[in-house]
């Protein structure tokens, strides 16, 4: 294939591959999952979260529960108009099925990788005391496999520190 102008850079390639395969709409509609707690907002993005297209426009929603799907059906038309200002043009979602589902399940589908930033200040390393490390490491002295002993190890002390924080309760 001749090209009259040579895309310069790596996204004019890709669009313009995608232009000439007709990939544009499922692209554009892929960045859905990227935008759409900033189009319905944190709260909402909770208890709603898109799963899939149907019938190439039409976006299914999962919700978590009964109530949120009828205020949610109340505002379908302005997330429908939000989210295609939003996205390229290619998009063009029509409307908006709200399903009943695990909203947790589905969404970690899409954005696995993403931890809250209040989240991360959780996961700080915990200080073991001296004697539950010694426990451990007596207990792993005969496993060989170093990986091994190295999980088993860090599930025993973390099983540890659970039982302590249950009976201080």
């Amino acid at each position: 294939m001749k090209y009259d102008k040579m895309p310069s850079k790596f996204t004019e390639i890709v669009k313009d591959i995608a232009l000439r395969y007709g990939w544009d709409a499922r692209l554009s509609r892929g960045m859905i999952w990227e935008i759409w707690e900033e189009i319905v907002g944190p709260q909402v993005s909770i208890h709603a979260w898109p799963e899939r297209f149907k019938e190439r426009d039409i976006l299914v929603v999962v919700v978590s529960d009964s109530v949120w799907m009828q205020q949610l059906c109340f505002q379908r038309q302005l997330f429908i108009d939000g989210l295609n200002v939003h996205l390229p043009s290619g998009a063009n979602i029509k409307d908006i099925r709200f399903v009943l589902g695990d909203v947790a399940e589905v969404r970690s589908r899409w954005i696995p990788h993403k931890i809250p930033k209040r989240d991360m200040l959780k996961k700080r390393k915990t200080q073991f005391p001296k004697r539950a490390l010694d426990a451990a490491n007596d207990m792993m002295k005969p496993v060989q496999d170093q990986e091994l002993k190295q999980a088993m190890t860090s599930l025993y002390l973390k099983y540890s520190e659970q039982k302590k924080h249950n009976t201080e309760r």
